[in-house]
């Protein structure tokens, strides 16, 4: 008993548990662990949407505004739904949106002690390269602790 209670006291060292969301299998993955660690940590959970900041390109600028605003509804419906999950862990989740990189509108809303809970698809040779992923920014730049789910 003293063991499970001391393992609990080490975890409730991270004040929140944060997992970004986008509405992919890899996000609700990342999700449902989360729950599970909250769950068991009684801390706050906290999910983030981040829509993304205007393209680069001149000719989609225009449609920019548009854009922001269809993927902010989306973004609330994937918050939503990841609150009724939560809500089947018995798991109070905090829901934000925001607009911007999500890379590092994620970093900046994590603190020291926070923990990312954050899913990744996992990509190898050029492509990974070449773009590189939310999840891998995330995970190289972060000061907070990231556990990454593949």
């Amino acid at each position: 008993m003293k063991d499970l209670e001391k393992k609990r006291n080490e975890i409730k060292d991270f004040k929140r548990i944060i997992v970004p969301v986008d509405g992919s299998e890899y996000s609700e993955r990342a999700a449902k662990k989360a729950f599970i660690l909250a769950k068991k940590t009684g801390v706050d959970l906290l999910a983030i949407f981040v829509a993304e900041n205007p393209p680069s390109y001149p000719d989609l600028v225009g449609l920019y505004p548009e854009v922001l605003e269809s993927t902010k509804r989306y973004g609330l419906s994937v918050l939503d739904e990841i609150e009724k999950m939560g809500s089947k862990f018995g798991v109070h989740v905090i829901t934000k949106l925001k607009a911007g990189h999500p890379d590092q509108e994620i970093i900046k809303e994590a603190r020291k002690n926070d923990l990312i809970v954050i899913g990744c698809k996992g990509r190898s040779g050029l492509s990974s390269i070449l773009v590189g992923s939310v999840c891998e920014k995330v995970f190289h730049h972060s000061s907070s602790p990231v556990m990454v789910v593949r």
